[in-house]
């Protein structure tokens, strides 16, 4: 290997200014693992560790090489290079304020809007807002938005954390533009929406930010010189100059040439050989006007193209600067923020892939490429698909891209570019891109000459020639439109039907955007008066996706103006740890600084659905450096079951889905542990795999047993019925995609047996019993604790196989083990929500819709093992009836026993799809008869005072119900609306308006009997201050928050005086799940009960001294050995069911909603526009509004990503296909209603909760399915445009392709 830079052993860089000299770093660590593990700064978050996320997101700033102005930028450092950051300062969240000192205004403004309830993603987030103002003090609320594109977060629904970052923009406007500060235009004297009170925020002075290393400023050039690290196999060169580079490049031509790091994430950690970084080559980092168009250097990043092609703009006429603005827009659907801040043109254009954006624009414009081999020839290459070579090559081995020319556009030219994607419009990959470039002959409408390019459906765009030199010489008119869309589908069904995509939907893309193109070009001709032909009647219009500033509203009822100031019960105050989330203070289970001698654990994971293992090898595994043993089923000590029994800990003979564990590495780095797990060899002997509902139906695999409810005689019902309509609505698996990884630290104490448990778990009763069964040891020797988890969902509880792996490999090695799943992991062994199938007949009366039977079969794709399968029987059978009347309904649930991972609970657990199948059913029956949807439901609800479900329960409240529905109508402006939208339709053909509006009755607490139980010990100290205990897990939806609330209430005291502590099984113990939307009420109560007898306790001292405080009253009842200490218990009344009777009340209340939503469909794509959401939610009296409304908006957009985006993909053996943000897409900050409107309901206390209030955890994702039944109004219309009748299924969730196909067959003939 031959090397030719300045050798050094020292990393310099700055880190929140402080210097930083690392000798021998390791070249394949990212800047996030040296920044968490070496500098200890763990308010960078990993949480994909693939650049999808943000969480890690930090500042890194440089000054320029030519200009010598300092640039600020927000990145991945996950994803950035370690070596990558020499010479140059970043910034993290610990660098920008602190508690204990004090805090950065977007940090204190993030937390006091409401805008962080996990807290892992905040971070992240603060970071990226952060760079945004250093860079400019005062940005647009589209730059805003912008910046916030790569940050995810799985628990606001991004509304608050908008609020918070709007307060900052120029544009601020009416009340700082926000949703949750007072508002001037409410003018509803008994609600409030003042959340926060932006007069209290600090002003933001850039001037207190920390300054640039002067250092780097006067030896900037010291750093611009090529260096080299080495270190075991791997070796790093910073390249300082093109000539350097070009030296190093034929001394090592094999070298990996990198500069963002961006096409291969985390790939940087597996190299080996010679790696050259291109980033500070000035030569390669230029931008430059020139006459005939602009130069921009290969390492130039995304970034830096959209700035300079604003900046350049401005000196160019609109004809010229015509492409570089449709490079400008492509940028924006490229990818986040922090990825085109290092994301590079040459690296998009050396090594294509076939969803790389920018390549098939860049070459229908006719940019030229400037290649320079290693002797300093210089060739021009026109980029087409001849540039290429064999193997899909721009450069050879010896060259290297120096830079591109994009050329001017003519005036007679016309660019558009196209991107059609497969989830949503921002930050999703392309199915189809399309770029097209067509010059006229002057002052014609005569075709001269063009290029029709497309990219996504192969490796390499695929230029359709043979129609293109069908247009030259053509004039632009509906014939050519014709014949065009014609040509293209069989000039390109070729290539399309070896995609490997979907051939219908990929042709019509094609097509489609031709169509857009034709008719954009004809408007343009139109206005320049060059058309020959006959002008058409009208030009179709074709929706956009805009640019959208989310707005709106959130009203609640205010606590009594008489209520003591110091009684805090419905108000919204501040999540009790918000500014040590924002700050990156808060600490998750793998910012916990290591133990000495602490090793680290990775999964050896079956590679197949179904198989015998036959044996496994380790030699390769072994000769990792800092292996030190492998942990299997042999290595248990106690019995190797699951706590329900129904699953191996880990496998013994056979695997039945790829979540099971076979074994485990236990290394002495989390980076030696992967890499010798994937170098464990498993023999496998293939059995049969079944992974779908219809193969589970056809094979009769069933986990037993199934259950069932009835009510009336449903085929006498269907005899009476004047319809009998039958049909079929599926919904896919969705990911609980929580921030922050399953991770926990098992730690023995080497006496007794004893283990600690430190977790991320959010029902850690379920880790005590499985740790305690797989070790052999007592419960009482196994200690879980958690401090908060990032996110969970339901995804961190439950089965905990992974739990007890780690505890077994403590065991084994009489060290603590710390296991950290990386999300691709995560995702395919913690479970996830199941799919469904539900098959239903249902018989009513074709002249109102009134429905007289109704028969359901809901499939649920379960997976294996069992598992707790038997718990959704209630949760679907108790939901399917809806707020509707029924005298003859029929209900099963069969759970389908596939080789997929088993389920596991999540968020509205089978509630979501009861919900989603009655009112599917609804909006079919309504299709059918012709008639409105909402008349349709509201001949089908209930009509009594309290009306019974059919399984017998009373529904008590059903009139709040009525009033959340009507609230609703009325807020939304639903019937206007309606009318808006039918006008709207009837002039628009290829876009499509759709507005929906269904009810919600949701059962609170639906869960076994058992589990209506919770503790807590509440202690009082001298000094008046107050410590709780408490079963309910913080994972973000503000429990601890409001357990302080109610202790204050009762107690009398601030809330300032109350702590919450870590949950722990040595204080609490059998923990219930914190889930159901009922974990406040439970543990709530039973705080409430131990601050009862505590005030009981202190009522003589109180009385003898009633002008004393707090402190002294705790005080005089020590002296006087009087019990401070209390354990509070509490079970929720009147809680049975017997399935064997099929009788008795199992859950504890309901609460009701009602949302309407409106969308905006392009027919030609499928994609779609969220454009209002109106939800009117019954809350009870809110403990907390500000929490209660966040999780309203939170969960929606959970609902919203179930119904619109979110599907988890496996192959026919069980092998999962979407495993990462990559392939996954949760909704992101652009997915948010342009317009979301949330009203809790007034006046209505609930008897059952505690201080009247509901649970509010999930319920509002129920709601979400308005999103897609308002889709399938705006498919509806297009049908009917089409003359197509009959009712039709959506499945959720309603992609693209799906939205696509149901609108029906494209005729582009009738216009």
């Amino acid at each position: 290997m031959k090397l030719s830079a300045q050798s050094s052993d020292t990393l310099v860089f700055f880190c929140n200014g402080q210097k930083i000299s690392e000798k021998h770093p390791d070249p394949s660590w990212s800047l996030a693992q040296y920044i968490r593990s070496k500098l200890q700064l763990t308010g960078c978050k990993i949480g994909c560790g693939v650049g999808g996320c943000g969480a890690c997101t930090v500042m890194v700033s440089a000054m320029g090489q030519s200009t010598r102005n300092i640039s600020h930028i927000a990145v991945n450092a996950c994803l950035y290079p370690l070596c990558a950051i020499h010479g140059k300062a970043v910034t993290t969240i610990e660098g920008i304020g602190s508690t204990k000192t004090k805090l950065h205004a977007v940090q204190e403004r993030l937390a006091q809007t409401h805008g962080s309830q996990c807290g892992f993603c905040s971070p992240g987030m603060v970071m990226s807002m952060y760079t945004l103002l250093r860079n400019n003090p005062k940005p647009s609320t589209d730059e805003v938005l912008s910046a916030m594109e790569g940050n995810l977060c799985r628990c606001t629904g991004y509304r608050p954390i908008l609020d918070a970052f709007k307060t900052f923009t120029e544009q601020a406007g009416c009340c700082n533009g926000s949703t949750g500060g007072k508002c001037c235009q409410n003018g509803d004297a008994e609600m409030s929406d003042e959340l926060y009170d932006v007069t209290k925020f600090t002003e933001y002075d850039p001037t207190q930010d920390v300054i640039f290393p002067p250092e780097l400023l006067t030896n900037n050039s010291t750093f611009l010189q090529s260096t080299q690290f080495t270190k075991d196999q791997l070796t790093w060169i910073n390249a300082g100059n093109i000539e350097d580079f070009l030296s190093l490049k034929s001394n090592n031509p094999k070298a990996v040439i990198i500069a963002g790091n961006t096409a291969a994430p985390g790939a940087s950690h597996n190299l080996e050989g010679v790696v050259i970084y291109t980033g500070q080559v000035s030569q390669l980092n230029s931008i430059e006007l020139t006459e005939t168009g602009l130069k921009v250097g290969a390492s130039v990043t995304m970034s830096m193209l959209q700035n300079a092609i604003k900046l350049h703009c401005k000196t160019l006429s609109s004809d010229q600067a015509s492409s570089l603005h449709i490079i400008q827009q492509a940028l924006q659907q490229y990818a986040s923020c922090q990825i085109r801040n290092v994301a590079t043109i040459g690296g998009h254009l050396v090594a294509p892939k076939s969803d790389y954006d920018l390549v098939p624009l860049i070459m229908a414009v006719g940019a030229k490429a400037f290649i320079v081999d290693t002797d300093g020839n210089v060739r021009e290459s026109t980029l087409n698909g001849s540039s290429y070579s064999s193997d899909d090559r721009l450069v050879q081995s010896n060259e290297i891209l120096q830079y591109i020319e994009i050329p001017f556009t003519s005036v007679n030219e016309h660019v558009e570019f196209y991107k059609m994607s497969h989830k949503r419009y921002y930050l999703d990959n392309a199915v189809v891109t399309a770029a097209f470039c067509m010059t006229f002959e002057p002052e014609s409408d005569v075709v001269r000459d063009g290029c029709l390019v497309f990219g996504g459906i192969r490796k390499l765009p695929v230029f359709a020639d043979a129609t293109m030199k069908k247009l030259i010489g053509r004039t632009w008119n509906t014939e050519l439109l014709e014949s065009t869309c014609a040509s293209l589908k069989e000039d390109l069904q070729s290539d399309i039907d070896a995609s490997g995509k979907d051939q219908d939907y990929c042709s019509n893309l094609v097509v489609g955007s031709f169509f857009k193109f034709f008719f954009k070009v004809l408007k343009s001709l139109e206005e320049k008066q060059v058309t020959s032909s006959t002008p058409l009647p009208a030009t179709p219009e074709f929706g956009s996706i805009p640019s959208k500033v989310p707005c709106g509203s959130a009203l609640f009822q205010p606590a009594p103006k008489d209520q003591p100031n110091i009684d805090s019960i419905g108000r919204p105050i501040v999540h009790r740890s918000a500014l040590q989330q924002t700050s990156g203070e808060a600490v998750y289970v793998d910012d916990l600084p290591p133990v000495q001698g602490e090793l680290y654990l990775a999964f050896v994971l079956p590679s197949r659905g179904r198989a015998r293992v036959l044996s496994t090898n380790l030699a390769a595994a072994q000769e990792v450096d800092g292996y030190v043993t492998y942990v299997n089923a042999d290595d248990i000590t106690g019995i190797n079951r699951s706590t329900l029994d129904d699953d191996e800990i880990l496998v013994t003979k056979e695997v039945y889905s790829t979540g099971a564990i076979i074994g485990a590495i236990v290394a002495t780095t989390p980076e030696a542990a992967h890499k010798a797990a994937k170098l464990v060899h498993v023999s496998y002997e293939d059995l049969p795999v079944i992974t779908t509902i219809e193969e589970a139906i056809e094979q009769e695999a069933f986990h037993q047993p199934t259950e069932s409810l009835q009510k009336g005689d449903v085929e006498k019902g269907f005899d009476q019925s004047s319809v009998v309509l039958e049909g079929t609505i599926r919904t896919a698996a969705q990911e609980h995609y929580y921030m922050e990884p399953t991770a926990c630290i098992a730690k023995p104490s080497g006496e007794a047996g004893e283990i600690e448990m430190i977790t991320c778990f959010q029902e850690i009763n379920s880790v005590q019993c499985t740790v305690a069964k797989a070790l052999g040891v007592d419960a009482n020797k196994v200690n879980v604790k958690t401090k908060r988890a990032g996110g969970s969902f339901g995804g961190k509880s439950n089965q905990c196989n992974y739990m007890a792996v780690c505890a077994l490999a403590a065991q084994k090695t009489g060290k603590a083990v710390r296991m950290v799943l990386p999300r691709g992991t995560d995702i395919q062994i913690t479970g996830h929500r199941e799919g469904s199938m539900a098959k239903y007949k249902v018989g009513f009366d074709d002249k109102t819709g009134k429905i007289n039977s109704l028969d359901i079969t809901v499939y649920i794709n379960w997976g294996s093992p069992s598992g707790i399968h038997f718990a959704i029987f209630g949760q679907v059978l108790f939901s399917l009836q809806g707020v509707y009347a029924m005298d003859n309904i029929h209900t099963t649930v069969k759970n389908c026993a596939t080789n997929i991972p088993a389920t596991k609970p999540m968020r509205t657990f089978g509630i979501v799809q009861s919900v989603f199948i009655i009112e599917s059913i609804i909006t079919d029956i309504a299709l059918r008869c012709g008639l409105p949807v909402l008349q349709v439901r509201e001949v089908n609800m209930h009509k009594e005072d309290i009306p019974t479900t059919y399984y017998g329960v009373p529904i008590e409240g059903f009139d709040v119900f009525r009033r959340c529905w009507k609230e609703c109508l009325d807020k939304s402006d639903y019937h206007n609306r309606r009318n808006q939208v039918n006008n709207f339709n009837s002039k628009n053909k290829w876009t499509k308006r759709g507005i929906a509006i269904a009810p919600l009755k949701f059962n609170v607490g639906n869960y076994p009997t058992f589990m209506h139980q919770a503790g807590a010990m509440v202690n009082l100290y001298l000094d008046g201050s107050v410590l709780i205990h408490h079963g309910g897990v913080e994972v973000g939806q503000g429990i601890h928050t409001k357990m302080i609330q109610i202790a204050s209430r009762v107690l009398g005291i601030p809330v300032d005086k109350i702590h919450v502590a870590e949950n722990s099984t040595y204080v609490i113990p059998h923990a219930t799940d914190t889930a159901g939307s009922h974990s406040t009420d439970m543990w709530g109560m039973a705080v409430k009960n131990a601050c009862d007898t505590l005030v009981d306790r202190l009522a003589p001292f109180k009385s003898d001294k009633p002008d004393g405080n707090f402190a002294d009253w705790v005080s005089a009842a020590y002296f006087s050995r009087v019990n401070l200490s209390v354990i509070g218990y509490y079970q929720t009344p009147d809680i049975t069911w017997d399935w064997a009777t099929k009788t008795g009340r199992p859950y504890p209340y309901s609460t009701f909603g009602a949302a309407c939503s409106e969308v905006q469909i392009d027919c030609l794509t499928g994609s779609h526009e969220l454009m209002r959401t109106d939800i009117v939610m019954d809350v009870g009296k809110s403990l907390n509004p500000a929490l209660d409304i966040g999780q309203i908006e939170g969960a929606f957009m959970m609902g919203y990503g179930y119904f619109m985006l979110e599907e988890l993909l496996w192959d026919k053996d069980g092998t999962l296909i979407t495993n990462g943000p990559y392939n996954y897409k949760i909704p992101c900050v652009r997915d948010i209603p342009a317009e979301f409107n949330i009203t809790l309901l007034r006046n209505c206390p609930n008897v059952r909760g505690v201080y009247s209030s509901k649970g509010i955890g999930e319920p509002t994702l129920c709601l979400a399915n308005t999103v897609h039944f308002a889709v399938q109004d705006a498919i509806q219309s297009a049908r009917a445009d089409a003359g197509i009748s009959e009712v039709f299924a959506l499945e959720a969730p309603a992609t693209p392709d799906r939205i696509r196909k149901a609108c029906g067959e494209l005729n582009f003939t009738k216009l």
